[in-house]
């Protein structure tokens, strides 16, 4: 509620949060992008790339692979206390939510096409509480302005430091 509340995400700069909150609902069928593998100095270019025959094209390269990579490209819905917000994981943070590579749940559904599997991955991790920080900032989609929040880190809840955390804000807050 606080991203709505306080209008976080409208300013020039981007406000950055951290929550602790459980993922309610992941979408399934979008959670990967096929990706450009060329190494552009010390940076892989990942620009979306499209099949042509038995070859990838990277249209920012002007190249054609034979083999693709495959990001997250994660849109899940996270809760807590106040409210639910929609969000967007990338690359590593879809890892840190997912437990494994874009890569291997790709092959999971798609290559060996194993639904029981692919679903208990999709499944185990909702619900799950974890230290969310994202980054709230304004967008222009066409003619509308969005606010979007991304996912930068994501940690499993550390439960020893949480209750410690909670038990010094409830001391400090009594000796007041």
């Amino acid at each position: 509620s606080q991203i709505k509340d306080e209008g976080l995400g409208r300013s020039e700069k981007p406000d950055w949060v951290t929550i602790r909150a459980t993922i309610s609902f992941i979408k399934a069928d979008t959670f990967c992008y096929t990706a450009c593998p060329l190494m552009i100095g010390d940076r892989q270019c990942n620009k979306k790339v499209t099949k042509s025959g038995n070859m990838w094209v990277c249209d920012r390269c002007n190249q054609e692979f034979e083999e693709c990579d495959y990001r997250y490209l994660l849109q899940a819905q996270i809760q807590d206390h106040s409210g639910l917000t929609w969000v967007t994981a990338f690359q590593e943070t879809g890892e840190e939510i997912r437990g494994c590579s874009a890569k291997e749940l790709y092959a999971l559904k798609y290559e060996e096409e194993d639904e029981e599997k692919f679903a208990s991955v999709v499944r185990g991790s909702l619900f799950l509480p974890f230290l969310f920080k994202l980054k709230i900032k304004e967008e222009s989609y066409g003619e509308e302005q969005r606010v979007k929040v991304t996912v930068m880190k994501a940690d499993t809840v550390n439960y020893v430091a949480e209750c410690k955390f909670m038990t010094d804000s409830l001391l400090n807050h009594r000796h007041r």
